[in-house]
């Protein structure tokens, strides 16, 4: 009897040891959308419909893979993030033609990088710390004049920063460079259209298979040079 209970005590000490010990969060993160219209032409609801009132992020230490529950024009949305192989792949629902990027082909204008200690705001029942990350873009077609963003993390979600050096889209390797964090909830104001707030509403601490880091094999994947 007493070498079942150890037995058991030591399986149920490996068990814990694998969850939490592990230095980097993998798991998957469920996040609700509320968009603010800044421009009386574009609805909320139509902002809901194209881009999605939520989406799911599957994350492991070296690249992450978002999908956005979209049912508008093209269907749903998936973006896969390779920071081991500098690229991301972008994914439509009812387009047959996969977009491959390179990391860093977009050059924007950093205006503001700020940590913000005395602004934190309640997700999943703890308070989180936010950023400041707003910066405007060069390209001068682009739909937006700036992106003006406040992220709010976890520390206990952790990220490896080193990974992210080479993930200067939207800045994102300084964020995380800040905060060595998954950003929980996201206030995006993509000026002068609408604002955006995503909020995770579950987390769970869980293997995700590499197969969803993976391109649809099915479609042509073009890359974008």
């Amino acid at each position: 009897m007493k070498k079942y209970f150890l037995t058991t005590k030591l399986i149920l000490l490996l068990i814990a040891s694998n969850i939490y010990g592990q230095e980097y969060f993998e798991g998957q993160l469920n996040y609700k959308i509320e968009y603010q219209p800044l421009n009386a032409n574009i609805p909320a609801e139509y902002l809901a419909k194209e881009f999605g009132d939520s989406f799911t992020a599957y994350v492991r230490e070296d690249r992450y893979a978002m999908i956005y529950h979209a049912k508008g024009e093209l269907g749903w949305m998936k973006v896969i993030v390779r920071l081991d192989e500098g690229y991301s792949y972008t994914e439509f629902e009812k387009v047959d033609t996969i977009s491959k990027t390179k990391f860093g082909l977009e050059k924007n204008k950093l205006i503001e990088l700020k940590r913000n200690t005395n602004d934190s705001k309640e997700v999943l029942g703890e308070m989180c710390e936010s950023i400041t990350l707003n910066y405007e873009p060069s390209n001068p077609e682009s739909f937006f004049q700036s992106f003006r963003g406040k992220y709010y993390f976890n520390p206990k979600y952790k990220l490896n920063a080193n990974l992210y050096q080479n993930y200067t889209d939207g800045f994102w390797n300084l964020f995380v460079k800040e905060s060595e964090s998954i950003s929980i909830r996201n206030e995006t104001e993509f000026y002068p259209l609408f604002k955006a707030i995503q909020e995770a509403s579950s987390i769970e601490i869980k293997t995700i298979p590499l197969e969803m880091f993976e391109p649809n094999s099915s479609k042509i994947i073009s890359e974008k040079l």
